[in-house]
């Protein structure tokens, strides 16, 4: 199974006000300024805390300020044995 990726923080920064924007938990949906002030038609937003990276806007208008790192072996091992189980749940009684 292909390593999972740890998610540290979940931030960007917008070129066009500067303003740093970060999401700090799941679907916690944050934007600069400028974002909020054009109604999307300048800016950036930033959303998924430390579940998933989801950025958006004016492309070309942000710095990446995230931080991620790949799971530790333990992490990984965790990951793959939960994924087990709910394998082995959805697919209990399915006879070939």
């Amino acid at each position: 199974m292909e390593r999972q990726i740890k998610i540290i923080r979940n931030a960007i920064r917008c070129k066009n006000c500067g303003e740093v924007v970060e999401s700090k938990s799941r679907h916690d949906w944050e934007c600069c300024k400028c974002f909020e002030e054009s109604n999307g038609k300048t800016g950036v937003f930033c959303d998924g805390g430390l579940s998933y990276l989801r950025w958006g806007g004016t492309p070309g208008t942000y710095e990446d300020l995230s931080e991620t790192r790949p799971y530790t072996d333990e992490e990984q091992a965790a990951y793959e044995k939960k994924i087990q189980k709910q394998k082995d749940f959805l697919f209990w009684g399915y006879d070939d």
